[in-house]
């Protein structure tokens, strides 16, 4: 078993700042689970960061809005853009009105609502992208379910439990409620968005600038990876993970930290997809992987070498994180290759992360 700061750490890159470093950190308090998820679904930054996500995936959609036919389709027309964008509207509203019950102490009404405000978004999606929605949504969530699973720190184990929970629920909706399952997948990722609500300003700060961070890096590494040849499916995807990126920087600048922190991290998350949608086999994504992590390895240890960093320095400790995630995503390469993908995709972006930082 890591010990402690080790164990830090790997929860702060893997979650991209959802873990708090410090011995009180913690994701979701197990004995307080059904009342923090009622609290979580109708934070406004949680809840902003959610129709924000939304609004990001439609606005990477420039360059590809073209005339269709029927509801559920891959290339909307503007008419369905528009109506989703008023979806998208009714939701905030719907959220504003749980947050006011809530606050009212009317907690069934306040769940109530938020799942119709949940619904909105998840029909504003489909209605644009059709199944797709579901497919990215669901690579998400198991993307959240593999970093969870690699924590060391039991304090996770009660939100692993619901995020699968819900998860499971998704899956056996798709076939007949596509807007439904679409709507659970949104709520596992918005409770993953967990923070804890005492962490100092200066703490959440930080943890927000480094998510910002980090969301560049893989949103440039994705870049890369997918190269001159991308398909258009891909091109929409970088583009949702720049916007959100962009919309993080835009809360940063104004000081709504949490609300940066949420979308920097989804940033992260959806620059994965671009893999993912890679017309290869897993084994070769694997290997892929595999070799985008050496060079982005390779490029760290000479960013630290020209840079003559200190044995004890950020920079050298998370490489030595990167390749600990590399060597675990190879030795489980064979057994669980989706799992792997996702973890030396951490490491590459965690390595050139160093690169940033120290050049």
């Amino acid at each position: 078993m890591k010990n402690r700061a080790t164990n830090l750490l790997l929860a702060l890159v893997l979650a991209v700042g959802l873990a708090a470093c410090g011995e009180e950190s913690r994701l979701l308090e197990p004995e307080n689970i059904e009342d923090a998820e009622l609290t979580l679904i109708v934070d406004p930054d949680l809840t902003e960061a959610i129709v924000l996500d939304a609004e990001a995936s439609i606005n990477g959609l420039v360059g590809s809005v073209a005339p269709s036919e029927g509801t559920l389709f891959a290339q909307p027309n503007e008419e369905a853009v528009a109506q989703a964008r008023e979806l998208l509207r009714q939701a905030r509203q719907k959220f504003y009105e749980a947050r006011q019950a809530w606050l009212r102490g009317d907690t069934p009404t306040a769940a109530e609502l938020a799942q119709e405000a949940r619904e909105l978004v998840a029909e504003a999606l489909v209605l644009v992208f059709g199944e797709e929605a579901y497919d990215h949504l669901l690579q998400r969530v198991e993307h959240i379910i593999t970093w969870l699973e690699a924590q060391v720190d039991e304090e996770a184990s009660e939100l692993l439990a619901r995020i699968r929970e819900l998860r499971d629920e998704a899956v056996a909706l798709r076939d007949s409620d596509l807007i439904a399952a679409t709507e659970r997948l949104i709520l596992a990722v918005q409770i993953a968005h967990r923070e804890r609500v005492h962490h100092r300003r200066q703490q959440l700060a930080w943890h927000a600038r480094l998510s910002f961070f980090m969301a560049g890096v893989a949103v440039d590494v994705a870049g890369e990876y997918a190269g001159v040849d991308a398909t258009e499916a891909q091109l929409r995807v970088l583009r949702h993970a720049a916007v959100l990126r962009d919309m993080a920087q835009d809360a940063l600048s104004i000081g709504r930290f949490r609300l940066a922190l949420s979308l920097a991290r989804e940033a992260v998350n959806v620059s994965l997809i671009v893999v993912m949608l890679e017309p290869t086999t897993d084994a070769d994504k694997v290997q892929a992987m595999i070799d985008l992590s050496n060079l982005a390895i390779a490029a760290a240890e000479e960013a630290i070498a020209t840079a003559s960093e200190s044995p004890g320095s950020l920079p050298v400790h998370l490489l030595e994180l990167a390749k600990q995630l590399q060597a675990h995503g190879i030795d489980i390469a064979d057994t669980y290759p989706r799992r792997a993908i996702y973890i030396l995709w951490h490491a590459s972006v965690t390595a050139y992360g160093v690169v940033e930082i120290v050049s």
